[in-house]
């Protein structure tokens, strides 16, 4: 199997710092130019995977690392030490507080304006509103809207945060002050300027509490949710405008992860008059309701076939977007995907998730004869059962437990990954503050013994059934979408369970959004779903554990009704405001602990790398761990011309 280690990130050793300091954080420039801004003077730590190959005979791929992304100075001491055999961080001198310069812009020449990009797109986007969105919609819709802050697509180092809707930021020394200052420059769609207005509402409503939504904002939001990759509500306290193009936001504590969370595509800042005014609530089930700041402008919807955009020519960032137009093609079926590619009709996934699997993915690479690279990175999702509590037998935690350690984990890497994916332990292996793989192998429900599931967790699992009065197995439904690997993972699953367990189960296949719907309706009893991995710390972990959909799904699917494993949240909470890394990873431990031997609700088969298959043809583009991350595509070109 393949191995790879995840690198610690590097904003939690500067977190310390930047408690006592006031840091700005210049983004491009001035908002009218287009230029990106240049990554760290400083050599960055290496985050790309390390992965030794063994007895594999597939060609070596390209892996992006996942570290958790956080703005640095422009100049510094140099970079923390990493002592990767403990995967921990070292201490570092503080940061020089200062603007990073702005790169030089690169010549007109060099880039090819104009033309059109034709995208692979994995499935419909579902049928939800800003700030509900999962990734089934973001990819999308991310193309006509912008957050304050993004991951720089125009660099291959994922830790480099920049401003997207904002010309720069400060955090001030108590360390839980932000001050955002906009682009004078930026305006909707309709013609109205982004103000801070637009930035408190769009901030207000992404950390809305879920049962108290429906009753702000005179309820244009009843009935709606939020997305669980939405991770700033953990940290945001309040924000007000200090004038129209200054925003002043505040964080219940000094948390590390509070700039990346804003990174997050999902993020989106919208216009306060277009949704409240108008009661237009940007959703795809009216797309001419759309009324964003981003790149491109919504040409339209076909159902179940394409998502079409055009550049926005008042685009407030000169010379973005460099291309005229793109086409997400929605296609299903990986033999059509790859016929797309060859013939040229496709010449991009528009985001790192598609119906590839890595080994049709690398097929796909060497059948292109040069003329495509796939990238690989990760772990970008984990791929899990939700189990319905409401559903008998479901609501016996020693089912739960009896199926958590029944699965045979490994059997779904080999046959999935060809040994790239990693163990569905609650925490990703590898990670800075989980366990190494060969720990992670050892474990209750992960181990093995001669290539086969281990008989100790067998028949611990058999144990519990006969106790909780199922000597025999019983019967019951498994759903799933139908994407990505998921018809298949279930077939596996079924079979395993069968045969371990004597369950007896019935698949329920659905369309995506069909699918999406069931779940929230608590009709499943079980369900395979991944959920993403939005950035790499404890944070975005737990928040599928304690809050969110997989909590809501666990309960039922009834909004603002969610099941969490007792003792989950507070150890959450804790971790979440603890800036000494080593105390953090404590209570990280102690939380999967009781994930691991008392209860979950969302046991997971295995942590994925995902591909992103690009033509040789697309200039500009980085790979990102996230699939949060680059889901604009404005700053993309062709060369020679797009198709």
């Amino acid at each position: 199997m393949m191995r790879r280690l995840v690198l610690s990130p590097k904003y939690l050793v500067l977190t310390l710092s930047l408690l006592s300091l006031i840091l700005v954080i210049a983004c491009g420039g001035a908002a009218s130019t287009a230029v990106p801004q240049m990554p760290s003077t400083t050599a960055p730590v290496a985050d790309t995977a390390a992965v030794t190959q063994e007895a594999r005979s597939a060609p070596a791929v390209p892996i992006a690392g996942f570290a958790t992304p956080t703005p640095e100075p422009a100049r510094q001491e140099p970079a923390p030490t990493v002592n990767v055999a403990g995967n921990e961080p070292a201490s570092t001198p503080a940061p020089t507080a200062m603007a990073k310069p702005a790169q030089a812009p690169v010549p007109a020449m060099e880039i090819n304006f104009g033309g059109h990009i034709p995208m692979h797109d994995y499935a419909s986007p579902t049928n939800r509103a800003a700030h509900e969105w999962g990734y089934s919609m973001t990819k999308n819709i991310a193309p006509l809207f912008n957050g304050l802050l993004e991951w720089n697509p125009e660099t291959a180092d994922p830790d480099d945060i920049r401003c997207d809707l904002c010309s720069s930021w400060e955090v001030g020394d108590d360390g839980m002050t932000y001050t955002f200052r906009l682009p004078e420059n930026a305006n909707w769609w309709d013609g109205a300027p982004v103000t801070a207005a637009d930035i408190v509402f769009s901030l207000e409503s992404a950390t809305a509490d879920p049962d108290t939504l429906g009753d702000l904002f005179g309820g244009i939001f009843k009935g709606q949710t939020r997305s669980s990759s939405i991770l700033t509500d953990s940290y945001y306290e309040s924000s007000r405008a200090l004038d129209p193009k200054t925003v002043e936001v505040k964080t219940k504590f000094p948390a590390p992860g509070f700039l990346p969370s804003l990174a997050i595509a999902t993020v989106v800042m919208i216009p306060r008059h277009t949704v409240l005014d108008e009661g237009k609530i940007q959703s795809i089930l009216a797309p001419d309701d759309f009324n964003g700041s981003g790149p491109f402008t919504h040409l339209g919807y076909t159902k179940d076939v394409k998502n079409e955009y055009a550049k926005n020519e008042n685009y407030f960032k000169d010379g973005y977007p460099r291309i005229d137009g793109m086409t997400h093609f929605i296609i299903l079926d990986s033999g059509t995907i790859i016929a797309s590619f060859k013939a040229g009709q496709v010449l991009m996934t528009n985001g790192l998730v598609n119906n590839l699997s890595n080994k049709e993915a690398l097929q796909l690479k060497e059948e292109a004869g040069g003329e495509l690279e796939v990238h690989f990175a990760g772990p970008a999702a984990a791929i899990g059962v939700v189990l319905n509590t409401t559903k008998k037998p479901l609501d016996d935690v020693r089912v739960r437990r009896a199926i958590n350690l029944a699965i045979h984990r490994q059997a779904f890497i080999d046959t999935f990954s060809q040994g790239l994916d990693l163990l569905g332990t609650p925490l990703p292996p590898g990670a800075w503050f989980s366990y190494s793989e060969e720990e992670a192998a050892q474990m209750p429900g992960f181990r093995e013994l001669d290539g086969k599931k281990h008989p100790e967790d067998l028949a611990e699992a058999k144990r519990l059934l006969e106790e909780a009065g199922y000597p025999d197995g019983f019967s019951i439904e498994l759903a799933t979408r139908n994407v990505l690997e998921y018809p298949d993972i279930v077939a596996v699953l079924k079979d395993q369970l069968n045969k371990s367990l004597g369950l007896d189960i019935t698949l329920k296949l659905y369309e995506s959004s069909a699918g999406y719907k069931e779940y929230d309706s608590g009709n499943v009893q079980m369900a395979v779903q991944g959920s993403s991995l939005s950035v790499m710390d404890p944070d975005a972990v737990f928040g599928r554990y304690n809050k969110g959909t997989f909590a809501r799904w666990a309960a039922g699917g009834a909004q603002g009704n969610n099941f969490v494993v007792p003792g989950i949240a507070d150890l959450d909470l804790a971790q979440s405001k603890e800036l000494d890394s080593e105390k953090r990873k404590d209570l990280v431990l102690q939380a999967h602990e009781i994930l691991l031997n008392e209860d979950n609700v969302y046991p997971l088969l295995y942590w994925t790398m995902r591909t992103y298959a690009v033509s040789t043809k697309i200039q500009n583009f980085n790979v990102h761990p996230s699939i949060y991350a680059h889901l604009k595509h404005e700053h993309i070109w062709c060369d020679p011309a797009c198709n």
